[in-house]
């Protein structure tokens, strides 16, 4: 007998799968999600941390733009406007142009601190902006502006893999107002301290009313000078930088000159103060001073001193304080 029977069939259930795409796609998902988060709020935090920046930037060129004009011009007695500064700064700040993170600052926001920055400091030395200047001149003390300023920026997608930190970014910016230590550029003319200069109520101020120079060195108020010695005038600026309190000119009479040949109308100069001007006698440079010219022929110009100029030839260079009528254009510097 054949046996027709069969060998029994082992069935093995089949499992329910049907569920585990869609896990699987929530995990990918959440990871990409987590990814992509993480991208897009560190590129977000890097691009409020740049407006930050700016606005701190701009906010202290502001601030060390209004530290002039100084209180009681002179060598020893100059004081940077630290108040005007410190308001300057913070009127950019709240400047309705500035904004980060798509919100715009607001009055207080941030810190603003001024002092003194060291250009050459010692070997060590934390720059601490210090509010009365260093008595070593070596160290090239230049005032200074320094603004701080954060802001907290919300992560969008991080936090679905627990990101959710740092969420605030900070920028410091330190602007200086260089002095006018040494300046290149100049004509040849030198003025008299109380021409430039008034003195009211025990304070100084530069005298901003119209005048008519008289560029003649004989005359007691304004007069061409040199630097060597002899008669003849430059017909030319001087390239060369002059040092306050160092340098050392000769003022004479100025027949071979012209202000035609050296200055133009409607331009703002920077001239070189003394304490008096004479005929052929060596003076030392108390300072310098910016003339804005309104006419002018061969040798006599009219127009006003004006009490806040930037002169972009003025560099640091070691020695004292100047006058304050022309400083340097404003710069950063390390914060």
């Amino acid at each position: 007998m054949h046996n027709n029977r069969r060998a029994p069939e082992t069935v093995t259930p089949l499992l329910d799968e049907s569920g585990a795409v869609a896990v699987y796609f929530l995990l990918i998902f959440s990871v990409l999600c987590g990814i992509g988060g993480i991208v897009i709020d560190y590129g977000n935090l890097v691009r409020v941390r740049a407006e930050v920046q700016r606005t701190a930037d701009a906010a202290a060129l502001a601030g060390a733009a209004g530290l002039l004009p100084y209180t009681n011009p002179g060598v020893t007695t100059q004081t940077p406007n630290w108040a005007n500064a410190t308001a300057k700064a913070q009127t950019m700040i709240s400047n309705t142009a500035n904004e980060a993170a798509n919100l715009q600052f607001a009055t207080g926001d941030g810190t603003i601190d001024y002092g003194y920055w060291l250009l050459s400091p010692p070997a060590g030395y934390v720059q601490t902006l210090p509010k009365a200047r260093p008595t070593t001149a070596a160290y090239l003390p230049e005032p200074a502006i320094q603004v701080t300023l954060s802001r907290n920026v919300p992560l969008y997608l991080a936090p679905i893999v627990g990101v959710t930190s740092p969420n605030t970014v900070s920028a410091t910016a330190t602007a200086i107002l260089p002095e006018a230590y040494k300046i290149s550029n100049l004509p040849p003319i030198a003025v008299a301290w109380d021409v430039v200069y008034d003195t009211d109520h025990g304070t100084v101020v530069v005298d901003v009313d119209e005048q008519d120079l008289k560029i003649q060195s004989q005359k007691g108020k304004a007069g061409w000078f040199n630097l060597t010695g002899g008669n003849s005038v430059p017909s030319v600026r001087f390239s060369d930088p002059l040092t306050s309190t160092t340098t050392q000119i000769y003022l004479v009479p100025g027949t071979k000159a012209t202000l035609t040949d050296l200055v133009t109308a409607g331009e703002t100069i920077t001239v070189t103060v003394v304490d008096h001007v004479d005929d052929k006698v060596w003076k030392s440079i108390q300072g310098f001073a910016a003339f804005k010219i309104d006419s002018l022929d061969a040798n006599s110009m009219e127009g006003h001193f004006v009490n806040q100029y930037f002169d972009p030839n003025v560099v640091p260079f070691a020695g004292t304080g100047t006058i304050s009528g022309v400083s340097g254009t404003p710069k950063l510097v390390s914060p």
